[in-house]
């Protein structure tokens, strides 16, 4: 009997996993109360999760920032330079203010040479050498709104007509000549009318591009008052601003 128990094989041991990684002596189980070891920690200058993050929105905001700076740069370059803007040095008002030649002077540009002697003498046609009085205005078909009828019809008749242009006019703002008044306007050999606009105080916004016979043109945003009447006439006007083109 003792030599069949010697016989019989010896009870395997367990590896712990340390033991079986290392392939060292197997030892026994640890017992229940043995300390177990605590986890790594973590490298040291491992960066943080806040900070990743404030990385992350950091690169946005440049990149965000790039793209703004970039569709700026592209849209000044698709609309191109802008034409200078010249603007009247002081306020141009009254009879100054329907001059072309006075308004060419004040804008620094000089005042145009004078008007050859035809175009004197068609400009001055029927025009009273007296002081002007206040004399019926043309007839003129008014709509719902007859003060920018008016101002229109105005810049209809300059300067093929502008005599009887002046005849919308209050006298003050024929600036004492009838005469004068109309060979000023022999300076302008087109007028175009980009728009016209009445506007809440009763006042019409005219904007007009002017071509004066040396071949510059002449872009001007004028102010008008008028009476309020069947007919209206003009009795102020001034330059909001002008532009050589």
């Amino acid at each position: 009997m003792a030599e069949l128990i010697r016989k019989q094989p010896a009870p395997a041991r367990v590896r712990h996993r340390e033991q079986a990684a290392g392939h060292g002596p197997a030892t026994d189980r640890p017992a229940p109360n043995d300390p177990v070891p605590n986890d790594p920690a973590p490298p040291a200058g491992r960066p943080t999760r806040a900070a990743k993050l404030a990385g992350v929105a950091t690169g946005v905001v440049v990149l965000l920032a790039s793209i703004a700076a970039a569709s700026v740069l592209a849209a000044k370059r698709a609309d191109g330079p802008e034409p200078p803007r010249v603007e009247p040095p002081g306020s141009i008002t009254g009879s100054s203010a329907l001059r072309p030649d006075l308004l060419s002077a004040e804008l620094g540009g000089g005042r145009p040479a004078r008007v050859p002697v035809a175009a004197r003498q068609a400009a001055s046609n029927d025009v009273s050498l007296e002081s002007p009085v206040m004399v019926p205005p043309p007839r003129v078909s008014v709509g719902p709104q007859p003060q920018v009828d008016i101002v229109r019809r105005f810049f209809e008749l300059l300067p093929a007509k502008p005599a009887e242009a002046s005849r919308m006019l209050s006298p003050e703002l024929l600036g004492g000549s009838a005469r004068d008044f109309a060979e000023s306007w022999g300076h302008v050999q087109a007028i175009t009318i980009e728009s016209t606009a009445l506007r809440p105080d009763g006042g019409v916004l005219a904007v007009v591009s002017m071509q004066e016979r040396t071949g510059r043109w002449l872009r001007v945003e004028q102010l008008f008052r008028l009476t309020d009447t069947s007919v209206p006439r003009i009795v102020a006007t001034e330059i909001l601003s002008a532009q050589r083109r």
